[in-house]
């Protein structure tokens, strides 16, 4: 298996197969609004501005990778809803935007998936991190279904 492969693998199971974890499409499934912006206190984001963090870093990312200027934010700035976006918008933006990384690796050339190996290796952790936000603050608001999880 060469690189690309590797890196394709980590980006499918990340964005909407699940493997041996929740993948992020599958994490935010069925989810209202209403649940999406719920926080279980002030002191933490709600999956909707989890889902925004993403937006704004894999795009980002994927900007570079194509050779393209971001402007500069950081912190608590990356969890806005920047676009404006309802929650079904968002739910399209980020499979979009996961479906536009797998597609830009598959047309990578090597040389250039070679420079940009490591950091789509922790997009893709990054990803999956948040998705096991998700998943915890589904289970506590009760809005996770166990038979959506990965099987044993």
């Amino acid at each position: 298996m060469n690189a690309k492969q590797v890196l394709l693998m980590q980006l499918v199971a990340c964005h909407d197969q699940n493997t041996w974890f929740v993948s992020l499409i599958n994490s935010i499934k069925d989810l209202t609004e209403e649940q999406a912006t719920w926080k279980a206190n002030e002191a933490t984001n709600s999956i909707s501005e989890i889902v925004h963090h993403l937006i704004y870093y894999n795009q980002r990312h994927l900007n570079r990778l194509n050779g393209s200027e971001n402007e500069e934010s950081t912190g608590e700035s990356t969890f806005l809803n920047r676009e404006g976006l309802s929650w079904e918008e968002t739910i399209v933006r980020i499979d979009q935007l996961m479906a536009d990384w797998k597609k830009a690796v598959e047309e990578a050339d090597e040389a250039n998936l070679n420079n940009w190996a490591d950091s789509i290796a922790h997009l893709t952790i990054h990803t999956t991190y948040h998705a096991g936000q998700i998943l915890y603050i589904r289970k506590l608001q009760g809005s996770w279904d166990p038979q959506a999880g990965v099987k044993g």
